[in-house]
This record gives C-alpha cells, sequence and structure tokens, in this order.
C-alpha cells in the first residue's frame, strides 16, 4: 500500500468525514434491492461467512479477487474501495497498521545497526522506542516529520544504501544544530580574507586555540562545530549554507591534530571562493564521493589548507632537517606553529609518491591527536535526551 494512499486515509479518519464500508455496501444493497448478506453473497460469489466480516472492517486480510469483486458491486475503482475499506477497519487493526506503516518509515529512513553501534537506540528491533528516541531527540510531534522538518536539504533518493542513511542522519543533525544557533552576525568576507593568514599561531595552543578561532569566526558570520564522526561515513569535513550564512563542520575522522586545523582551513577555502555555489547546493562534504557532484575546487582547497598553516617554501626548507626532533620543535617555534603541522604537512607533501607513503607511519605519532583541542567544543549529541540540550550548552561557547 503506497505512503500517498496511506496518508489519504489518515486525513479521513482525523476529519472524521468517512462514510463506512458497511454504510456504502448497505447504500448499494438497497438501491439493488437485495435483501441479506447471504443474497449479495450469492451474488458476489464470497464466501457467506467470510463477507459479513469484510463488510464489518472486522478481517485485516482481503484476498485480491474477493476485493475485485466487491468493487465490481459498488461500482467504484480498487483504490477508492481500499481506502474507504482500511479506514472502516477496527481501532485495533488500524493501530497495527500504523506501526507497520511507522516501523516502515523507520527502517526505509535509518541505519539502525549504524544508530545501535553509536548508542543512539538500545535495539534495532523495538519499533516503538525507536519511534520514541528519534522524536524524542529531534523534538518532533510525528516521526513522520523526519525528512522535510528536520534539516533542509535535498537529498538524492536514486540509491540508497545503509552508509546512505548514517550519512543522512549525521547531515541533518549538523543542519538542525545550525538552524538552532542561528548566527545572528553578518557574514563578512574581507575580514575572514584577512583573518585566515592569522590562525596558525593558534595551532600552538592545543587546549583552547581552535575554540578561540572558532569564537573568532563566529563574530563574522562563520559558524564552525565539530560533530562526531559517524560509522559508515568518510566525511572530514563540511560547509553548509544556513540563511544564506556559511556553517562548517569539522569531524574527528582520523583523531589527527594537525588533519583538524588542515580541515578548518580546507573549508575555509570553500567559503572564500566557492560560498556562492555552496549556496546554490545547499552544502558540500568532505571526503565524501557522494557529495553534490559540482565543480568543487578540492586539489586547489586541500593546497590552500597547508600552505595556510605553513608556506611551501618553509615545507621546502624545513623536509632536510626532518629527522632531527629538536630541530623541527624548533623551526615550529619561530614560525609561530605547532610541530605536528610539519610533520603532517611533510608526509602529505610525500604522499604522492607510492614509495613513500610510509613516511606516515614513521612520523605519525609526532602529530598529536585532536582530543584534546575538541573536548570542550566536540559537538557529540548521540547520547543526550533532547538534541536541544546540546545546542544550548555550545551555543554559549561562543560568546566567551
Amino acid at each position: 500500500m503506497s505512503d500517498i494512499l496511506l496518508n489519504e486515509i489518515y486525513k479521513m479518519l482525523d476529519s472524521g468525514e468517512t462514510t463506512s464500508f458497511r454504510e456504502l455496501v448497505e447504500q448499494k444493497k438497497k438501491e439493488l434491492a437485495i435483501n441479506s448478506d447471504l443474497q449479495l453473497a450469492k451474488l458476489t460469489g464470497i464466501d457467506k461467512n467470510t463477507l459479513p466480516r469484510i463488510i464489518d472492517g472486522e478481517t485485516q486480510k482481503v484476498d485480491l479477487f474477493s476485493l475485485i469483486k466487491l468493487c465490481h458491486f459498488l461500482g467504484l475503482d480498487t483504490t477508492q474501495v481500499l481506502q474507504i475499506y482500511v479506514a472502516s477497519l477496527k481501532p485495533e487493526i488500524i493501530g497495527d497498521l500504523d506501526r507497520a506503516r511507522t516501523a516502515n518509515y523507520i527502517l526505509r529512513n535509518f541505519d539502525l545497526q549504524g544508530l545501535h553501534k553509536i548508542g543512539f537506540i538500545k535495539s534495532t528491533t523495538d519499533f516503538d522506542a525507536i519511534e520514541k528516541r528519534i522524536t524524542t531527540f529531534f523534538n518532533l510531534d510525528s516521526i513522520f516529520q523526519y525528512n522535510s522538518y528536520i534539516g533542509a536539504v535535498a537529498f538524492s533518493r536514486t540509491k540508497i544504501l545503509s552508509s546512505d542513511k548514517m550519512r543522512e542522519f549525521w547531515i541533518r543533525a549538523a543542519v538542525f544544530h545550525f538552524e538552532k544557533i542561528n548566527n545572528p552576525n553578518e557574514y563578512q568576507k574581507d575580514i575572514l580574507a584577512s583573518l585566515i593568514p592569522k590562525i596558525h599561531p593558534y595551532t600552538r595552543y592545543v587546549e583552547k586555540g581552535l575554540q578561540h578561532v572558532i569564537q573568532a569566526l563566529y563574530n563574522i558570520g562563520v559558524t564552525v562545530i565539530v560533530q562526531g564522526y559517524l560509522t559508515k561515513t568518510q566525511v572530514r569535513g563540511g560547509t553548509f549554507s544556513i540563511n544564506n550564512k556559511p556553517c562548517i563542520v569539522l569531524t574527528d575522522y582520523r583523531n589527527s591534530y594537525p588533519h583538524l586545523w588542515a580541515a578548518l582551513m580546507h573549508e575555509l577555502f570553500h567559503v572564500l571562493y566557492e560560498f556562492d555555489l555552496i549556496k546554490s547546493t545547499s552544502y558540500h562534504l568532505t571526503g565524501d564521493p557522494q557529495s553534490p557532484m559540482f565543480p568543487f575546487n578540492e586539489e586547489y582547497a586541500e593546497i590552500f589548507s597547508w600552505d595556510m598553516l605553513l608556506p611551501k617554501d618553509k615545507r621546502e626548507y624545513v623536509k632536510h632537517m626532518i629527522r632531527s626532533e629538536s630541530t623541527i620543535a624548533s623551526f615550529a617555534k619561530d614560525n609561530m606553529v605547532h610541530p605536528g603541522i610539519i610533520y603532517a604537512a611533510y608526509c602529505e607533501d610525500l604522499y604522492a609518491q607510492p614509495d613513500k607513503k610510509s613516511e606516515f607511519g614513521l612520523y605519525q605519532h609526532f602529530f598529536g591527536k585532536s582530543e584534546k583541542s575538541i573536548n570542550a567544543i566536540k559537538y557529540t549529541p548521540w547520547q543526550r535526551e533532547n538534541i536541544n540540550e546540546e545546542v544550548e550548552e555550545k551555543k554559549q561557547s561562543y560568546n566567551l
């Protein structure tokens, strides 16, 4: 049964303007001078014991041939008869139908295994509990509002995979967050352009540096959140247009401190140079093969991200000293950048060379983890009862 038909049935039930199946049959019997259900059973060829139960909505199982016979008798098409018949079912049967409809909607829109893995739901089979969890979390009156109310983003339905559902859940949660924050500051592109080259010194302050940069960006109309990575997604970061203002999501995908900063710079490139394009597509995700296929300059964004943290000429100069930890520490201090940035940039510069990929293994322990820098700002609402709790807490951090 299609959702369109079900929606029409529920509208009929809500309005109270329904003609029962029994009333419809009785009108037709009177019109044709049929005196009893037994006579009708003989006329239609439907079993005399089954027919009254169908007419009175006491059975939810009706074979196709019986339905077609009743359609001919009533002079209505199958859709009309089915619509009136279902609306005439007993309340307990309607309840079963409603639960089946809800369960089907949940299965089509959510990756239950993925949500269970991150602790968002406790069971993958208790659909009543799952429905309550989702509606409470997003503050929805009905779970069927999820697609239309949470996240005004257009999603392609041409290929549904479990990763799509987790990706969509992640995107909708981020958009909901941005909409609730509703940054009141005007986006100032010129100030952003002058601010970006001044960001790299903050990488030296592991615990508070990123938070201070995020606050500065917020003040010029660019909202940044760090949202927890979700299983089965490949997203490193993303840039959204919410109320025509740039919004950035970073993830702890690699738990790498320098790559967290590089992801921020990457997304700031998209804001600075491609925001008009993003406004036309609603969002762009970095590292996600399913992100809208538009000519985003990912290669330039990647070059930009490392150049803003440590210019290419300085990377070329220092790469010959990469094995000297004390030299790198001194060079990092002189150039006002975290040492991990130098090691990570060195590895990234060599990554295109197949015989140099092992450099990551040699220097990765110098990168540092992103945990300390994002503990105060990471957006991890999956354990909260309601997403608004997390939003309000993080909203306060922009005003510190």
